[in-house]
């Protein structure tokens, strides 16, 4: 990939980011760009601004991304005029959905945010790759609403519809733009945190990320909707945990733990392709009196920072076993750590606040054999996160 696989953060909020490709750290192009949080994905990764807004950065080397709206326009016959928009009290709007459900007009669309333009105007779908078609322009007849629609005009086809397209792309690939907020929403609560994970839960093509945000008053959030055609996501939905969480961790699969105020775990327990969110929370105690500070997972490792600056690993963890069995103690001591989809680990030195790697990680050998120092950045760093889909270092 292309993309960014390492990024970093100073304690300015100045943004770095390392790729194998280059070999060496370049700084965002937003010279005004301030970050102190980052989470990263195979395709793009999030950041928390200093300005409390959440921004989002596609990677530039992703395909191109567009939405197709759909709406339908509804007619129905009458002896007088043939067949009209003037629609009886009963029917359906004269601009629909799919089923008649939900009034859609063309004005009614609107594009999500500054960061997505239309493609081009209005079209039928007359199945001709958007030219209209000589003999049907894209209707299809039926007896009534709601019932089956054909190609095919028949003596009592009372009404008729059919389909209007129009595709908007992504226009801020390679970029740092905003997330919009959400539309009749009050704003939220400015976040602290942000974690990204679950795109490798399922073989599809179609990858759902889940994102996971802290607020400043210790509530867990989870991101909706959010897919490879919609990177912004939906909307912000509130999770319910038992006690303000201070930091969230989530892994490429179903791992997802989380910091409490007062220096416990918390271990999400079923999450799924099919229920995101997961279902219930099991206690997990930190590994020393003095608390956790910190967590990061990966796809079945846990690692964790006490306010020491310990390093722990959390032993048995597997997706029939999100808690784990016990910790181990491991040497060195770090800010924070980052995991990456191949379970590589990435951290912050709590004394020099540079980046080092764990060297030696491998599927029999989880914990690795040292750390290595690998940042040349002059300025001391205290956040990382990695986004490189499986590469090894």
């Amino acid at each position: 990939m292309a993309g960014s696989p390492l990024w970093a953060l100073d304690v300015y909020g100045r943004v770095f980011s390392l790729s194998a490709a280059r070999g060496r750290w370049r700084r965002a192009a937003d010279l005004l760009l301030e970050l102190k949080r980052v989470t990263g994905s195979q395709q793009c990764c999030w950041g928390i601004g200093c300005d409390q807004h959440v921004y989002l950065h596609v990677y530039p080397s992703q395909p191109p991304i567009r939405h197709q709206e759909e709406t339908y326009e509804n007619q129905r016959w009458n002896p007088v005029d043939g067949y009209t928009d003037t629609l009886l009290p009963t029917d359906r709007w004269q601009w629909t959905d799919e089923w008649g459900l939900n009034p859609q007009p063309l004005h009614s669309f609107v594009l999500p945010s500054a960061n997505w333009e239309w493609e081009g105007d209005w079209y039928v779908d007359d199945e001709s790759c958007g030219r209209e078609s000589s003999e049907t322009v894209g209707w299809e007849y039926a007896v009534d609403f709601p019932t089956t629609f054909t190609k095919e005009k028949k003596w009592n086809s009372c009404v008729r519809r059919r389909r209007w397209l129009r595709y908007r792309r992504y226009k801020a690939l390679g970029s740092w733009a905003k997330l919009p907020l959400d539309r009749a929403r009050p704003p939220p609560e400015p976040y602290t945190d942000i974690s990204c994970g679950g795109w490798d839960m399922s073989d599809s093509p179609e990858k759902h990320i889940s994102l996971w945000a802290v607020s400043q008053q210790g509530m867990l959030w989870f991101r909706t909707g959010i897919r490879q055609q919609n990177p912004e996501g939906t909307c912000w939905e509130p999770i319910q945990v038992p006690r303000e969480v201070a930091q969230v961790s989530a892994g490429p699969k179903d791992l997802l733990w989380v910091v409490l105020w007062d220096g416990q775990l918390l271990a999400r327990t079923g999450i799924s392709k099919d229920c995101p969110k997961g279902s219930s929370w099991e206690l997990v105690q930190p590994p020393n009196q003095k608390g956790a500070v910190h967590v990061a997972v990966g796809i079945s490792v846990v690692w964790a920072v006490t306010k020491d600056n310990r390093v722990w690993f959390r032993r048995g963890v597997n997706s029939h076993n999100p808690t784990g069995s016990g910790w181990i103690s491991i040497g060195g001591e770090m800010l924070m750590l980052s995991v990456g989809p191949s379970d590589q680990v990435w951290g912050v030195g709590s004394d020099d606040r540079t980046v080092y790697f764990r060297h030696g990680v491998t599927a029999t050998e989880v914990t690795g054999r040292s750390w290595v120092a690998v940042s040349c950045l002059r300025c001391h760093l205290f956040h990382v996160a990695v986004s490189c889909p499986s590469s090894r270092w």
